[in-house]
């Protein structure tokens, strides 16, 4: 209920701020409606998981009915052509600098380009796997959009604390350099420019120490705090889980959760990056969602069969997965900024960067595959069994 209140305040006032934009001239009217229909289609599918919660604490019987996903074959031709289509569509509306397009395009299409790739990679790898009750699925789904991503939130900025605390010691011999970090702190503080902000920001982003420091963080601590609490539900449930199908199943459902929350928020450029933006994210999903699914079986069989080696060797593995992917999105970051920091050779590690995360993508969707075969065949070795134990 408090998740579904913040993203009604969250739709209502970027709507109002992006129609008072539109209206002026000024701003960006583009990006805050897309904020607001991506907060609105969030709303949406917390009010949903709200009700089979009040099901359950009611103690309606249609709550404990299994949850089945609507999925098929046929639907992976159908939703890819719909996504392609979309980034097209929204492409051209991004080339074409007409603003008032821009506004009445790009905010479906965000919203559709981010939800399609995540129902389709859930559809592909829980495909013939179990999820459980409904309460259980939806809860699921609910708890991946408010409380795991809060709770990761609050370590991720308790890390960056931890870093910036380490810098500032190895900066006490320096205070000229410290009384400079003000200086820019205080600019930066000032309603400024994107441009300005790079300008500020050069001298610091080109030194070694910064670039390790920045993949340090992103490409290790996020990682290990993401795929940690990720499969939040399947944490809390696991005791009460049948088997390590259903943990994977709840898994991958939990990182859709999290995608789409994430990925929501951070689409919101309506600019000429929109189509990268979308197109990255939908790869940054399909990472999210097979990583927890792997991490949610795992969990399961550490609590049921003490294999806590297995549960450690999934857990470096996806955070290696994950730390591959981050560094990757570095350094594209850092190719695509040379220019403006003085650095234009950088601009020559772009294909690299792009390269690696593309071949991470279709590695990724492989393991999705190879994963979802195998717990489907523990699924049908479990089902047959049960007919023989009960004749015996």
């Amino acid at each position: 209920a408090l998740g579904a209140l913040l993203f009604l305040a969250v739709s209502l006032t970027t709507g109002i701020r992006s129609i008072l934009a539109l209206v002026s001239g000024s701003a960006d009217p583009t990006g805050d409606m897309i904020k607001s229909f991506a907060a609105g289609f969030e709303l949406i599918v917390l009010l949903i998981c709200a009700r089979f919660l009040l099901q359950r604490t009611l103690h309606q019987p249609q709550a404990e009915l299994p949850f089945r996903y609507p999925f098929t074959s046929w639907q992976i031709f159908v939703i890819s052509m719909i996504f392609f289509l979309s980034v097209g569509l929204g492409t051209l509306a991004t080339a074409s600098g007409i603003s008032w397009l821009n506004w009445l395009l790009l905010p479906t299409l965000t919203v559709l380009t981010v939800l399609l790739p995540i129902f389709l990679f859930l559809g592909i790898g829980t495909r013939g796997i179990p999820f459980g009750a409904r309460w259980k699925a939806w809860g699921t789904l609910g708890m991946g959009m408010t409380i795991g991503p809060a709770s990761m939130i609050t370590l991720e900025i308790l890390a960056l604390f931890f870093f910036a605390a380490i810098g500032l010691i190895a900066l006490a011999g320096h205070p000229e350099v410290i009384r400079e970090l003000v200086r820019v702190g205080k600019l930066l503080a000032q309603d400024v420019s994107e441009e300005t902000v790079i300008e500020l920001l050069a001298p610091y982003i080109v030194q070694p120490v910064t670039i390790a420091s920045l993949l340090i963080y992103l490409s290790l601590a996020v990682p290990l705090i993401e795929e940690l609490l990720k499969p939040l539900a399947v944490w809390l449930f696991a005791k009460n889980l049948n088997s390590p199908a259903h943990g994977f199943a709840l898994g991958m459902l939990g990182g859709a959760a999290f995608a789409l929350v994430e990925s929501l928020n951070v689409s919101s450029d309506g600019g000429s990056g929109w189509s990268v933006v979308v197109l990255v994210r939908a790869g940054t999903s399909l990472l999210h969602m097979t990583t927890s699914g792997l991490m949610g079986f795992a969990i399961v069989e550490l609590f049921h069969g003490n294999k806590f080696g297995r549960f450690l060797a999934t857990y470096l593995a996806a955070v290696l997965l994950h730390g591959l992917w981050n560094a990757c999105a570095v350094g594209a970051g850092l190719a695509s900024v040379g220019e403006l920091v003085g650095r234009p050779e950088w601009i020559y590690n772009l294909p690299a960067a792009l390269g690696g995360i593309s071949v991470l993508a279709v590695g990724i969707y492989f393991v999705l595959v190879a994963a979802n075969r195998k717990v489907r065949s523990q699924v049908r070795a479990a089902q047959e069994a049960a007919p023989e134990e009960g004749v015996k």
